[in-house]
């Protein structure tokens, strides 16, 4: 009776001590995980790589050998942390694998589980690099006679670029300063993480959609660019798709990735690398200044030129009069009459020209002036705007209790929405998904 109640009582001690006191297979090997993890931590191992497999749900699982000793270790590289790898080693391929000792408890085998790994030598990032680099030169899309040349005068330009970076905000200041008839269409994509170079290929390909939707929606150039930061947070733009779409857009690309000592595949595929966003937006539009400079330019020097010819004209009636007998004067007289008279028209002629152009000037800043905001706001209508600046239009820009301001004629005026009211039959609103660009700044 002492020996069943040792067995079967609720005080019986499971510390496997003692057939009574057994512990479970699970308890088991619960406990070694945790000895082993408590007493490693994570470290680094290093040794080559074999029998590297991909699961279905983007897991990747192999071994790490030691070749001198014969000896191996299983890994699992789980996708939360596998999917930063810029590419998968080869086997035999000498690596750095950073991870912790652990115990899969279901089945009671050892394996490491890895948070990062690194080749030895150049490093996967490097190798992936030129991997991919080799492969787009054998086709022919690092060759310089499939860059596009930018146009000269463009009248609407693309970006893409993530809408809450620096880049964008530097991007449309540079274009509106520089060239305000220029129309700005934006469409967002995320420029680093999981699944970033997907997002730069759909955001390429809105606006290769937008634009070929109309002609009068045709688009000019597009600016593809973001900050600086890590070989890592830039690596988006060295994967395959990204790269592709980029030499797949039906318009010329400017890109300007991170700062001038970084480089990405997508720039060196591009019609055109800039070293920073303000620089790829001076490239993309002239310098509405410089313009009007060389317009005065050009119009000083065709005066000049006309002159000339006026004067060698002349000088060419007195070298023939000289020649001619006494009954040829009459002639010279006449040809050089028609001269005078050409001479004596042409400072009229010079300033209907010169009127002309300031008349197209002029009209070009009333339409400039009539877009304003601010002409709107003269003419008796509110512009809403967010806490931070930007225009709200639409329906969906506004949620209940939402702050924002109305900018009316004198200054602004703080407002809360109390309720969001839809028409009962108002256009649904365009989604990026559907094929559209995210936002599109109007020029005049």
């Amino acid at each position: 009776m002492t020996r069943q109640a040792s067995l079967f009582g609720a005080a019986a001690v499971r510390d496997g001590r003692s057939p009574e006191g057994a512990i479970t297979v699970s308890d088991l090997n619960a406990a070694a995980r945790g000895t082993l993890e408590k007493r490693f931590g994570d470290l680094w191992v290093r040794g080559e790589v074999t029998n590297w497999t991909r699961s279905s749900a983007g897991h990747r699982y192999f071994s790490l050998r030691d070749q001198e000793r014969d000896a191996s270790v299983a890994c699992v590289f789980f996708r939360g942390d596998a999917w930063r790898l810029p590419a998968d080693p080869e086997d035999g391929m000498e690596v750095f694998v950073h991870g912790r000792p652990t115990l899969y408890a279901r089945q009671g085998r050892f394996q490491l589980r890895v948070r990062a790994i690194e080749a030895a030598g150049e490093g996967l990032w490097r190798i992936a690099f030129k991997r991919l680099r080799r492969q787009l030169a054998a086709e022919g899309m690092l060759d310089p006679e499939r860059k596009r040349a930018l146009p000269a005068f463009p009248r609407r330009v693309g970006v893409v670029t993530s809408r809450k970076g620096a880049a964008l905000h530097d991007i449309i200041t540079v274009l509106k300063r520089r060239a305000p008839w220029v129309e700005i269409v934006v469409s967002h994509c995320r420029v680093q993480g999981e699944g970033a170079a997907g997002e730069v290929r759909a955001a390429l390909q809105r606006l290769a959609d937008w634009g070929a939707g109309s002609p009068d929606r045709k688009l000019d150039a597009i600016i593809l660019s973001r900050g600086g930061g890590s070989m890592e947070d830039l690596w988006c733009f060295n994967e395959e798709m990204a790269v592709r779409a980029v030499t797949s857009s039906p318009v010329p690309v400017i890109c300007a990735i991170g700062h001038e000592v970084d480089v990405t595949l997508c720039e060196l595929v591009a019609d055109v690398r800039a070293p920073t966003p303000s620089a790829a937006a001076e490239l993309a539009v002239p310098d509405v200044r410089s313009v009007r400079a060389s317009l005065d330019t050009a119009g000083r020097g065709l005066a000049r030129g006309l002159r000339r010819l006026i004067t060698r004209g002349s000088d060419r009636v007195e070298a023939l009069a000289q020649r001619l007998p006494v009954s040829a004067g009459h002639a010279r007289d006449v040809a050089k009459l028609r001269l005078e008279t050409m001479a004596a028209r042409l400072p009229a002629g010079m300033e209907r020209v010169f009127a002309r152009s300031r008349t197209r000037l002029a009209g070009l800043a009333a339409a400039l002036d009539a877009l304003s905001p601010l002409e709107t706001v003269a003419r008796g209508y509110a512009v809403a705007t967010d806490l931070e600046g930007r225009r709200l239009t639409r329906i969906d820009d506004f949620t209940p209790s939402q702050r924002f301001r109305l900018r009316v004629e004198g200054g602004q005026v703080a407002a809360t929405a109390d309720a969001v009211e839809r028409d009962a039959a108002g256009p649904a609103a365009v989604q990026p998904d559907a094929g559209q660009p995210d936002a599109v700044e109007p020029g005049p």
